[in-house]
């Protein structure tokens, strides 16, 4: 709870710097420059998909070697000499996928060069980061992704002050921050492992036989992402409407850091009470205290609509009001994102059941392609979100189908607890009528909780005793 405590104050600074960049750059030029900057960014996230299909793996791996040595040098070495090949070859056939990603989301020439080096500086920030998290630490990766916020936003500022703040050097902003946060990361682990390089086989092996089946995972995900969005959003609509989805966007992408901040945590918790004999503690942890979370991050949600109907309209003006609904639509997905997010996802990793999120990724991609193909052009940005709300759907129904039979994991009442979260964007979509979409949800959890009170109960108990078994006894680590 240390370290969680720690990663939300982390991340309520992240979402405050993010929230105040994005503000001053669409402040300054509009909606449609900032849907500029999305495209590029969208154009690198896809370049990233390449080569960072192995990271995952420094993380489980490594947080084996660190309990066991204390440092994570093998590991490290083994995913460097995947990732740094990887990339230099992947930069020498740029000149293959650049020109169609340009032509996908209608990028100007002179932002192709910002495509790459994004692509590489984020790989390489990231790669630093899932070693800070095979090494247990972090606090210290929150505290600089906080740090790396800050500086866009300090970027942002300055380019404003000078006059000179457009779509291309925004964009250079978003590329100096994480390259000073990869050089300071690196210094600040440079004691977890030797800078003797030492890459051994049998680790570079398992590595690759761990993250093998994420390839279709990294390769098809994509198209479940807000980035295949993008390219329907520019394809139909324009770089203004791209703007405003991106508002909205990054919104629901700050309420789902929650619990991907919680699911970087159990990840090695997992991996840790597996190796202690105490499995039944996590399959009691799925089965019911994961319920009972998934409906207080529903209404969390819920209530962040509430708020941000007010807030949004108060802090940008213009065209960016529209994000505001789509905002209400897109918080059916981080509800859908939580029960993966700090249960499956960390739970299939540690059982290294990889292949899994390939499955999940196929089936989200199919389903957002096909849905952005038959709804964008009928309903517009409306159409877009629940794209994403059906895709996230999808996928979470799947990954409980897959673990009711190969691992024998009960889902309980996981699924209803959405339903506060979907009937609240289902009305607000259909009347645009807030204040009862509001409602109409705190209705349904209390009639949930009411239908499922002995499994609520159930769950706040195991709740506290999985925090006084489980993380109790990570205390000593925890203080790392």
């Amino acid at each position: 709870f240390r370290n969680y405590s720690t990663l939300v104050a982390a991340q309520v600074a992240v979402a405050g710097f993010s929230f105040a960049s994005v503000w001053l750059v669409t402040k300054q030029i509009g909606t449609s420059g900032f849907g500029g900057v999305i495209a590029v960014i969208a154009a690198s996230q896809v370049a990233q998909i390449f080569v960072n299909w192995t990271g995952i793996s420094l993380a489980r791996y490594g947080v084996e070697e660190f309990v066991e040595t204390g440092r994570i040098t093998e590991s490290f070495w083994a995913r460097t000499a995947i990732f740094l090949p990887n990339t230099l070859i992947f930069l020498l056939f740029a000149w293959l996928w650049l020109p169609l990603l340009a032509y996908l989301l209608e990028l100007p020439a002179e932002a192709m060069w910002l495509v790459a080096a994004h692509s590489v500086v984020s790989s390489v920030w990231l790669h630093i980061q899932y070693g800070m998290q095979a090494a247990k630490l972090p606090r210290l990766q929150g505290t600089m992704q906080a740090i790396e916020r800050a500086l866009i936003f300090a970027a942002v500022g300055g380019l404003i002050s000078a006059g000179r703040l457009d779509s291309l050097s925004a964009v250079m902003a978003y590329i100096a921050a994480p390259a000073v946060m990869a050089v300071a990361g690196l210094i600040a682990i440079r004691n977890l492992f030797s800078w003797r390089i030492r890459i051994s086989s049998a680790a570079v092996r398992r590595l690759l036989v761990f993250s093998v089946p994420l390839i279709p995972y990294s390769l098809i995900g994509y198209f479940s992402t807000n980035y295949l969005d993008a390219i329907f959003i520019m394809q139909y609509l324009n770089a203004s409407e791209l703007g405003v989805y991106s508002i909205a966007y990054q919104m629901n992408g700050i309420l789902i850091q929650f619990p991907l901040l919680a699911g970087s945590l159990l990840l090695p918790l997992f991996v840790t009470l597996q190796t202690a004999g105490k499995g039944e503690r996590v399959t009691a942890y799925l089965q019911d205290i994961l319920p009972l979370l998934t409906l207080l991050g529903a209404l969390a949600a819920v209530s962040a609509a509430f708020v941000m109907q007010y807030f949004i309209p108060l802090v940008f003006a213009g065209d960016a009001h529209g994000a505001v609904l789509i905002f209400w639509i897109l918080i059916s997905s981080a509800a859908f994102a939580i029960p993966t997010l700090i249960g499956f996802a960390p739970y299939t990793n540690a059982m290294s059941a990889t292949y899994i999120a390939s499955i999940l990724a196929a089936v989200s991609s199919v389903v957002n392609l096909a849905a952005n193909y038959f709804l964008i052009p009928r309903y517009g940005l409306i159409g877009c979100a629940w794209a994403t709300v059906l895709a996230y759907g999808a996928s979470v129904v799947v990954v409980i189908l897959i673990l009711r039979f190969k691992f024998s994991l009960r889902h309980r009442w996981t699924i209803p607890a959405f339903i506060p979260a979907l009937t609240a964007s289902i009305y607000a979509s259909a009347t645009g009528d807030l204040i009862t979409a509001t409602l109409l949800a705190i209705a349904a959890a209390f009639v949930i909780v009411l239908i499922w009170r002995k499994a609520v109960g159930d769950g706040i108990r195991q709740l506290k005793e999985f925090r006084s078994v489980a993380f109790g006894s990570q205390e000593s680590e925890g203080n790392k």
